[in-house]
């Protein structure tokens, strides 16, 4: 048994194994959902061995328990009003008490990390009003804010895209300036979804085509005015317009993944007889995504491949993750001087080059294209 008087200890080396033990299991309980909304699109979060969470979310998890140890062993809080956190006092005055002497730190840490009940002591309801839920206080909206700031992002950039100076040429549509602080944030969530809010379509009179239309000039417009903003905080935000059109979703992409889509592109676009055609297409979807323009770029494959419409946005599906993984700036510089999509007709074939392909592979594959 650890008496819970060691909390009060003036030996840290005692005190704090002791203040980790009562409250680690219930803060880490109420830590797991917003850690998991904040830095993992809602996704488990895990240890890569044994249990616990990711390494990030550990140490914010840790952090916030130091802080509390901290504030409750430093100069008692007082409130805006200027009187003591009383909580924090009742805290204080039990673990200096002689009950707590006999009461079993673990045997408390289990009833901490549940729901308040009914006849439940003062004190450990206090305890956990001050010592859990207190430091987690916004704990999804604060890790966020500093996860965008560490990876170089703006800590405010709703702020920074109505009133910085740099972001003037961006603020003469209301409408455009609304959904590309809608972007920002989206982004920041880890979201990839399709629809805009039907709140902010209603709140400018636009329909969803439209509202995406404009975000995805928008967004363009803001990576010309301060590309190391839109990169840091939108990072291929813009790419998101071409899959609601085609109905994709993409996910957020790793290096590998990067890397791997680029290797793939590199072989189609050198492919014997058709790398230019795959040029003339792939420069077309990167010219889409910049403007949002899906009905021209259906167009605009079915003529270069000799497709169906519904070919086309076949083949649309199955080139679009890849250029989305592997970045639209590379995909242009690429394509770059390309000329006018090719005409005529001559037999068809498969398309060669993507067997390893992992997303949409099977319909690449079978989809025709000219000599």
């Amino acid at each position: 048994m650890r008496p819970l008087t060691h909390i009060a200890d003036p030996n840290t080396a005692i005190a704090f194994p002791a203040f980790h033990s009562l409250v680690s299991p219930a803060v880490r309980a109420a830590a797991c959902l917003p850690l998991r909304r904040a830095r993992h699109a809602g996704a488990a979060c895990s240890a890569p061995v044994g249990r616990g969470f990711c390494a990030d979310c550990e140490a914010t998890v840790d952090d916030r328990i130091l802080a509390s140890f901290t504030r409750l062993r430093g100069p008692l809080p007082t409130t805006r009003s200027g009187e003591p956190v009383r909580e924090l006092a009742l805290v204080r005055d039990h673990l200096r008490s002689p009950e707590a002497a006999y009461e079993d730190v673990d045997a408390l840490a289990r009833r901490l990390r549940g729901a308040a009940v009914e006849g439940e002591a003062a004190w450990l309801r206090a305890a956990r009003a001050q010592l859990v839920h207190y430091p987690l206080a916004h704990l999804e909206e604060r890790v966020r804010r500093d996860d965008a700031v560490r990876r170089g992002a703006a800590a405010r950039p709703d702020r920074d895209l109505r009133q910085a100076a740099w972001a003037a040429p961006l603020r003469t549509d209301p409408a455009a300036l609304d959904l590309l602080i809608f972007a920002v944030f989206r982004a920041r969530r880890g979201v990839r979804g399709s629809e805009i809010p039907a709140d902010l379509c209603e709140r400018h009179g636009l329909s969803q085509d439209e509202a995406r239309r404009r975000l995805g000039v928008a967004l363009r417009r803001l990576r010309m005015v301060n590309p190391g903003f839109y990169a840091a905080n939108l990072d291929d935000e813009t790419l998101a317009d071409l899959p609601w059109a085609v109905g994709y979703a993409y996910p957020l992409h790793t290096v590998p993944e990067r890397e791997a889509a680029r290797e793939q592109l590199r072989r189609l676009l050198a492919a014997p007889g058709h790398g230019r055609r795959y040029r003339d297409v792939v420069a077309a979807i990167c010219a889409a995504a910049d403007e949002a323009d899906c009905a021209d770029l259906v167009a605009a494959v079915m003529a270069s491949l000799d497709l169906t419409a519904s070919a086309a946005r076949q083949a649309i599906q199955a080139l679009a993750p890849l250029i989305a993984a592997a970045g639209l700036d590379w995909c242009e510089a690429r394509c770059a001087g390309v000329s006018a999509l090719a005409g005529g007709r001559v037999h068809r074939e498969r398309v060669p080059g993507l067997g390893g392909c992992a997303r949409g592979d099977r319909a690449l594959a079978s989809v025709s294209v000219r000599d």
